[in-house]
């Protein structure tokens, strides 16, 4: 079966509150928007279901929040403060937690159907920026002008007279300016021989979190000093050396909560927390929950998808 048959096909569920936005832009002309989004998390939660959205790609902009990270068809992807997430309709994605204090915005951009247009563009402009969306990566920097178009847009959602021309035209004008923004935020690579050194032992701690890395150690093989490399870190990854090595070794945890029936305490020693106590007390702060009900609550989303075949 194809894993597209295999996850939940995401629909938008319209609200309108303090704390939760999903509005629809398609009433005011912008039918390639069915979904301008704002959420600020007040408590932590968690969401433990891959899903898809059927036509449409997501645009993730992070305003505030640590400690985010999505799951992106199996990979984890680390989301800091100024960083986007996006996913393409076809790809399997869910937000692994919500972090307390976690502010986000989004767009659902529609893929039009064959020989459709949008946003008042040609044939051949729709085409190009359909393209250009369609290759963006699962996660890159914000440029200020794309935090600015997120904000933009909001502001006229909410100050734009209802019903106009004016309103429309706004609209779509901020909606094209926020995609054009996205393209060029995608694009935009910092490559530096310490930034790649950075990215190499970012990957080995998430390949390998078991290991203990010592701070010195890994600010001499990013040739940086500590100062820096925490700076850097924090940058990249939203979190400083050591809670990004407990992000790891929890998002490890977590997929031999769901895949094995190692103890808990075999899972402790294998990814180097010091005590089985120690990894149930930073497993619940991260997750919200036990090691014992994040295994449970697994086990039953698995056989709810097995159901669903």
């Amino acid at each position: 079966m194809d894993i597209i048959d295999e996850v939940m096909k995401s629909y938008p569920e319209y609200m309108d509150t303090p704390d939760v936005r999903v509005v629809d832009l398609t009433p005011d002309g912008i039918g390639a928007i069915p979904v301008l989004g704002r959420h600020n998390y007040k408590c932590a939660g968690v969401n433990t279901v891959p899903h898809i959205h059927p036509g449409m790609i997501e645009i993730l902009c992070c305003q505030r929040g640590a400690n985010l990270s999505f799951d992106h068809a199996g990979e984890v992807v680390p989301v800091s403060p100024g960083s986007v997430f996006a996913a393409q309709p076809e790809t399997p994605h869910y937000l692994r937690c919500y972090p307390k204090g976690l502010s986000t915005v989004w767009i659902w951009f529609r893929l039009p159907e064959h020989g459709e247009t949008v946003l008042g563009l040609s044939g051949e402009e729709t085409q190009w920026l359909v393209s250009r969306l369609r290759s963006i990566p699962a996660r890159f920097d914000a440029t200020d002008a794309l935090k600015h178009s997120f904000t933009r847009l909001w502001t006229l959602y909410d100050s734009a007279p209802r019903e106009t021309t004016e309103r429309r035209l706004m609209l779509r004008h901020a909606v094209l300016s926020l995609l054009l923004d996205t393209i060029e935020s995608s694009n935009t690579r910092k490559a530096d021989t310490s930034s790649a050194r950075l990215d190499s032992l970012i990957e080995e701690m998430r390949a390998d979190p078991s290991c203990d890395y010592n701070l010195d150690e890994l600010a001499g093989r990013a040739a940086m000093s500590v100062a820096k490399l925490t700076t850097c870190f924090r940058r990249k990854t939203g979190l400083p050396p050591h809670a990004y090595l407990v992000f790891c070794r929890i998002s490890a945890a977590k997929k031999l909560l769901s895949t094995t029936r190692m103890s808990i305490g075999a899972i402790a020693d294998n990814l180097g927390f010091p005590s089985a106590q120690h990894f149930a007390t930073q497993f619940r702060r991260e997750t919200g929950r036990t090691p014992h009900e994040y295994r449970d609550t697994e086990g039953r989303g698995k056989r709810e998808i097995l159901s669903r075949k």
